[in-house]
């Protein structure tokens, strides 16, 4: 592979010269470049780019960490990023975690060592101030609310988007939710658990611990879902889903085995992805792909030096069809 001491050699240039026209260096003399260019051809040289953005100090490319690409929240949120990115002329980087510790703690060090230029993360259990002394390593945003205040946040209103869910139940009057979330270590997760809990307390709910489940991500867990629970002798009349697929399994089983929806359970799923359009599923709308692309943006101004507010909160909205 040729380099910039043989350019400079058949074009009859010093290596300076070469590197400024490779730059685009405005004050380099005609003939001079034309010679350079000439030799570039000739030699078939191909820039190497590391070296490059590492003179520059920018690589124009951005980080997002996700627990999994599959699912339909966080390809969305990864469309939203991905669309303004391609606004601003930056590449993006996806760095799947399956809510791995170290796989997480690994790709910050891509933010550390100039990798990229900066990071959104999508979802993480990295306790918080672990993340806190991560600040340091670059350019941060969370799509998540967490404790830290070391760097900005964008996210959804997840607290609000409950208590809408739970608010509308006990409008139609249920007394007894069951509750069915993700990842219930992740910032999201604790939010919802928490703010359900605080609901069912507050409105004096009924409760039994069997209507609890977790670590639900796929129509498959939710039939699961779905079959433990009409195995249980108590049932509840409702379950809040952190999911619009883990509620499409459920909905796809209980009718399965003769329940009707809403009379016999009622189901509440999250996101309005189409298949609960689909299948009439009453869900809480989250605006995840503008989410993806305010994150986008707001870390490009950070980048390049803009303020920006610490924190972003979006709203969520109830979307109303058969399944309450």
């Amino acid at each position: 592979m040729s380099n910039i001491t043989e350019i400079a050699k058949r074009a009859k240039v010093s290596r300076t010269t070469v590197s400024r026209v490779l730059n685009n260096h405005p004050y380099v003399k005609k003939e001079k470049r034309e010679s350079v260019l000439r030799a570039i051809e000739e030699l078939d040289y191909v820039p190497n780019m590391s070296a490059i953005n590492l003179s520059k100090g920018k690589t124009n490319v951005f980080g997002v960490i996700v627990p999994q690409i599959n699912h339909s929240f966080f390809s969305n949120l990864i469309e939203g990023i991905g669309k303004e990115c391609n606004k601003h002329n930056y590449s993006l980087l996806v760095l799947q975690s399956n809510y791995d510790k170290k796989k997480e703690l690994k790709y910050f060090d891509m933010l550390k060592n100039k990798v990229i230029d900066g990071m959104i993360v999508g979802s993480s259990i990295i306790p918080t101030n672990k993340i806190n002394d991560l600040s340091s390593s670059g350019k941060i945003i969370s799509c998540e609310y967490s404790a830290s205040e070391k760097f900005p946040r964008v996210f959804v209103d997840h607290e609000s988007g409950f208590k809408l869910a739970v608010d509308h139940l006990k409008s139609k009057g249920h007394q007894k939710i069951g509750l069915c979330l993700g990842n219930p270590k992740s910032g999201v997760g604790i939010i919802r658990k928490k703010s359900f809990f605080n609901l069912l307390q507050e409105y004096q709910l009924t409760w039994n611990n069997d209507w609890y489940f977790d670590e639900r991500y796929t129509i498959y867990d939710g039939i699961k879902v779905a079959s433990k629970l009409l195995d249980n002798p108590v049932r509840p009349t409702a379950v809040v889903v952190g999911s619009d697929q883990v509620a499409a399994g459920i909905l796809y089983e209980v009718k399965r085995r003769g329940i009707r929806i809403p009379e016999d359970l009622a189901l509440i799923g999250f996101d309005d992805q189409p298949i609960a359009k689909v299948l009439d599923l009453t869900t809480i709308n989250q605006p995840i792909i503008e989410l993806g692309e305010v994150a986008a943006n707001l870390l490009y101004r950070l980048v390049n030096g803009e303020g920006i507010h610490a924190d972003t909160k979006l709203e969520l909205e109830l979307v109303e069809r058969k399944s309450v």
